[in-house]
């Protein structure tokens, strides 16, 4: 009897065990969940690609997957409710896991401080180079030993230039989602203006989305103004440049509509850098050379080419003061030198603007 007793209990634990099992790996809370437990839900062919909206491995639809059901015919195929808004146009994410084998290796760059703060030197300038795609569409910004810090992407269409922290040619594009961009820059219909703006400002992050700056104009970092101004026989392309001025511990302002802060666009916002005030830098100008019969500027340890796209930046004060420079030193690469009171995104955000110069 015992021993019929153990081979009962034997056979029953074996049939249980995959049971269990199967439950376990399905439950709600796994970060690998997959949603052929729920019941009552017929997700067709989707169901290895779909996760329900509370499922960390939940995966979005795009306009691609609903136009390949429609050619199969699947337009009566039933897909899972969003009533948290949880979708993003990216059709694949990464689960938890994933996340976190990301975070170990020092891939995630979601925190955009570095980028904010104005550069500690104050005296020389700190060298970094721009490279452009051949169809003048894609820019990436590269440290002096050509690390790779930012990538940004021009929608002219759109009437904007996204800029990511992510490369889409590393990592095989994993990290990076085309919909997220760090920091935005728009500009007009005649491309004078441009504002560059932050997607997540540091004083909303916490706050619900109609609470914060996202619907009131987003936090300011940057706004360029592109005008003509004729020199000689020659006309010069010139800008002027409103960035947030910088607090006593050398924090950028936190330009958020909803501190109210105006447009820092707008004259009311026009100061001298000082704290709570905007800063203007203005183009130098560059001078008439009867040798070459050009207007020329001289950069300083840099070997430029001519170009439209090419700047001098200083504060109206200190004209002969250079605090930021764009030249071109080869076909698709450019040199960008820049120090206080600018910070990385605001001289790759102004470089960006001089896109459609000519």
């Amino acid at each position: 009897a015992r021993a019929l007793f153990l081979a009962s209990g034997a056979a029953l634990s074996h049939v249980l065990k995959p049971m269990v099992f199967q439950e376990e790996k399905n439950a709600w809370f796994s970060p690998r969940r997959r949603p052929s437990s729920l019941s009552g839900v017929d997700y067709g062919d989707l169901k290895d690609r779909v996760a329900p909206w509370f499922s960390p491995k939940r995966l979005s639809f795009s306009v691609a997957a609903e136009e390949k059901d429609k050619e199969k015919g699947n337009e009566d195929c039933r897909r899972p409710t969003d009533p948290f808004h949880l979708m993003t146009t990216c059709e694949v994410e990464l689960d938890a896991l994933e996340h976190a084998d990301c975070l170990e290796k020092g891939l995630s760059k979601e925190i955009v401080t570095e980028f904010m703060t104005p550069v500690r030197s104050a005296t020389g300038l700190q060298r970094y180079n721009v490279l452009r795609s051949d169809d003048m569409k894609e820019y990436r910004l590269l440290a002096n030993d050509y690390t790779f810090l930012l990538y940004a992407c021009v929608l002219t269409e759109a009437g904007r230039v996204d800029i990511f922290q992510y490369d889409p040619k590393e990592t095989s594009g994993q990290l990076f989602d085309p919909s997220k961009p760090a920091f935005t820059m728009s500009f007009n219909n005649s491309k004078s203006d441009w504002r560059l703006v932050q997607e997540r400002c540091e004083h909303c992050r916490f706050s619900p989305k109609h609470l914060s700056c996202s619907c009131h104009g987003k936090q300011q970092v940057a706004c360029v103004r592109h005008f003509t101004k004729k020199l000689g026989d020659g006309v010069s392309n010139c800008m002027e440049v409103r960035t947030p001025g910088v607090e006593h511990d050398g924090s950028p302002v936190v330009w958020c509509p909803l501190l109210g802060k105006p447009d820092l666009a707008s004259p009311v916002s026009r100061g001298g850098g000082a704290k709570g005030e905007a800063q203007t830098l203005v183009t130098k100008l560059p001078s008439w050379n009867e040798e070459f019969q050009c207007l020329v500027l001289e950069f300083e340890g840099r070997t430029v080419s001519a170009s439209p796209n090419n700047f001098q930046l200083a504060l109206p004060d200190k004209p002969d003061e250079i605090v930021c420079q764009y030249g071109k030193i080869g076909p698709n690469t450019f040199s960008l030198d820049f120090k206080q009171p600018l910070s990385v995104i605001q001289a790759f955000g102004i470089s960006l603007s001089t896109t459609f110069l000519s």
